[in-house]
């Protein structure tokens, strides 16, 4: 059986997905965001069902599927919830990624603060990447093994140099785009925080 899909809204109720993808497909992103905030529901169905599973795949490289799956539900029901009243978005991926990496964020801050309290005997771990062989560090050399050595030294930098790389080569942000993502001061910052963590990959690889 196939996996229950979880939606924030009753989808199955909303204009049908193919229609809302044939109004929006080719439409500019501040187009589609406009009749999102005028009320368009097929416009926000068509959000939904364009982002939602990127969203996904980028929330599970740093928390558990659970929590993922409750801030990603959370996020659009906050989106729903705003419609009308949302500010103006000229690119509705970064606006989305950033929103999730904000609550993901919390969320673990969160986390991490009450497991403070509770005694443990195991060692900190960050949780672990899984990469596709589309990524872009790999290039031709796609291989199982160059994936699986890749993926080891991704899970071994730090959690914002993990962020980062994902950002950058997986999803394809820009450096301005992912200051914004991850609330760095600059775009210098961000471009300084993906080279440094390409030349700890680089030691790792050696």
């Amino acid at each position: 059986m196939g996996e229950k899909k979880i939606y924030p809204l009753d989808v199955h109720k909303a204009p049908s997905l193919k229609k809302s993808k044939q109004r929006f497909s080719d439409r500019k992103d501040e187009e589609i965001w406009q009749a999102y905030c005028a009320g368009d529901d097929e416009a926000f169905v068509y959000i939904y069902n364009e982002y939602v599973h990127r969203l996904f795949t980028f929330g599970v490289q740093f928390a558990s599927r659970a929590i993922v799956l409750d801030a990603i539900q959370d996020l659009f029901l906050y989106l729903k919830q705003r419609q009308g009243k949302e500010q103006r978005v000229e690119k509705i991926r970064p606006y989305l990624y950033k929103a999730l990496h904000r609550t993901l964020m919390s969320i673990l801050k969160k986390e991490t603060r009450l497991k403070s309290f509770e005694p443990s005997n195991d060692p900190p771990a960050n949780w672990a990447i899984s990469l596709t062989s589309d990524v872009r560090l790999i290039d031709e050399e796609n291989t199982k093994i160059q994936r699986g050595r890749l993926t080891k030294a991704l899970n071994q930098l730090s959690e914002k140099q993990r962020q980062a790389i994902i950002l950058y080569y997986y999803e394809g942000f820009t450096f301005e785009e992912i200051k914004d993502i991850m609330n760095v001061s600059d775009k210098s910052s961000a471009r300084k925080l993906v080279g440094r963590a390409l030349d700890s990959m680089r030691h790792i690889f050696v």
